[in-house]
This record gives C-alpha cells, structure tokens and sequence, in this order.
C-alpha cells in the first residue's frame, strides 16, 4: 500500500459532486426508445449516479508513484441525486502504459456495478493523465442481469474529486 500526490482514484477506471449532471431529456434510470432498426425497435436504459470511493487497495510496482505495473483494486459505493446508496462497484486497474513522448499514463481496468436494478461490466483504457486534468472519459460497458441483460452501450465518467465521480451508463438493445 502507498499514498501519493497522484490522486489514488485515478489508477482505475471508475469513481459524486454536489449536483447530478443527467443528460438533456432523461432522469436517472430512464427508458428510452431508439430509432427503429431493421425488424424492432431497441430499448435503451440510461443510469446517472454519483460514484463515492469506499475501500482501496494498490501494488505499487517499482519505481515508486504511480508507473506501470501498478495495480489498485476499490470499491465505490454507486449513489442516486439524492446520495442514497443504490449499489456498488468492484473495480480493478492496472497502469500498463505511459507515453514517452507526453508522459501520460494510461490504465486497463474492469469494473462489475451490481446496482439494485441489474448489473452492468464495464471494461477498458483509461488516460488518466487526461482524467486527472478534468476531461471525461468514455469507456465499453454490457449489461449482465437485470433490467441491463442484453444490452451494450457506454459508460461516461467525470472525476470530480479524488473520492468521487459523476457518471452515466448508456445501455441500449
């Protein structure tokens, strides 16, 4: 275990302000219909929560600081607008690339949201560097079980802080 001025947060793919961005149009955990396609139509389900850091773990590979190799493994607590506890989010990262040219760090990471209305994977790349600057990443994201089961789409990730995170899964199918 190590702490470092490089925010813990950021060395996984993962993560809650004061206020709930949902997109134009939706409410936390609306339904949505897609444009026809083909034979039927596709049903999309959109989730916006505030991501709250509740445990964290980190290898910290050699040379010190945050550099590939290093491996965190959290837990978030996923929270409504109103910050009621609405499920969880296992997490695991590891940093497997920095850019010799820009220095920026780059982490694959997984994560498994088991929330009260189904369950949601979420896999993929991360520039860190660029999270930690303030710009939000995009990342792969399947449904497994529940009102998700069966359908893909995208989870869009906002670090607010070092603990928390504003976030948005996009599920259609």
């Amino acid at each position: 275990m190590r702490s470092s001025s490089f925010p813990v947060r950021l060395t996984v793919a993962a993560a809650a302000a004061t206020a709930l961005v949902i997109p134009a149009g939706t409410a936390a955990g609306a339904a949505e219909t897609a444009p026809a396609h083909g034979k039927g139509r596709s049903t999309c389900v959109t989730v916006s929560f505030i991501e709250q850091l509740v445990t964290t773990e980190t290898t910290d590979a050699a040379p010190a600081g945050p550099s590939v190799g290093d491996v965190v493994i959290t837990e978030d607590a996923v929270l409504d607008e109103d910050r009621n506890r609405i499920g969880t989010n296992d997490i695991q990262g590891v940093i497997i690339k920095q850019d010799a040219a820009t220095g920026e760090l780059f982490s694959f990471s997984t994560s498994k949201y088991t929330l009260d209305t189904g369950v949601i994977r979420v896999a993929g790349i991360v520039n860190l560097t660029r999270l930690a600057a303030g710009e939000t990443q995009k990342l792969p994201a399947a449904g497994l079980k529940g009102r998700y089961a069966g359908k893909t789409g995208e989870l869009t990730w906002t670090l607010v802080s070092a603990t928390e995170s504003l976030n948005s899964i996009k599920l259609c199918g």
